[in-house]
């Protein structure tokens, strides 16, 4: 009975402290309502289609154009390399490294900088295996999943940290 009621008490005790310091489940990141009503300008493609999910998740609403956008979230680069991570004795390459990298802006309808231009990169490494091509190959495809995640998410958070933008009288609707 004792024990029930320790352990009740240390999980209320924990729930506070989770919610106090501004915990959110990964993908929930709460944005600033100057914010939300947002154009995205990315290169077609899956990492798109991640930035607009998150972000979505986070509250944005998406406009179909940039006209009827409060900010345009512009992405100039989305980018992936590979290299080779290391070499066997005979000179193949045994290990592959990845390379996400993402160049975006905020900026107001007027086109001046909300945020400027930021530089975000992730990298991962995976084994290769020339007697397992296939699962190589998906491998480096999940990690490039994970990048772009990681990257959808990092811009979010980035974002979530504006709190002093307020849409002009000329630009707001």
């Amino acid at each position: 009975m004792l024990n029930n009621i320790i352990r009740s008490a240390l999980l209320l005790v924990l729930a506070a402290a989770i919610s106090a310091c501004g915990f959110h489940l990964r993908g929930n990141i709460p944005l600033n309502d100057n914010i939300k009503n947002m154009f995205v300008s990315a290169p077609e493609g899956p990492f798109k289609d991640q930035l607009e999910k998150i972000l979505t998740t986070s509250g944005a609403q998406l406009s179909a154009t940039d006209a009827g956008a409060d900010v345009l979230l512009v992405v100039t680069k989305a980018a992936t390399s590979r290299s080779v991570g290391t070499l066997d004795d005979l000179g193949k390459a045994n290990s592959y490294r990845l390379k996400f990298v993402v160049a975006y802006s905020l900026n107001d309808p007027a086109g001046a900088n909300i945020r400027p231009s930021s530089r975000l990169v992730e990298t991962r490494q995976y084994n290769f295996d020339p007697e397992r091509v296939i699962e190589s190959e998906a491998e480096e495809a999940e990690l490039q999943e994970s990048m772009e995640q990681d990257i959808a998410l990092r811009i979010v958070r980035q974002l979530s940290s504006i709190t002093d933008y307020v849409a002009t009288d000329s630009v707001a609707k």
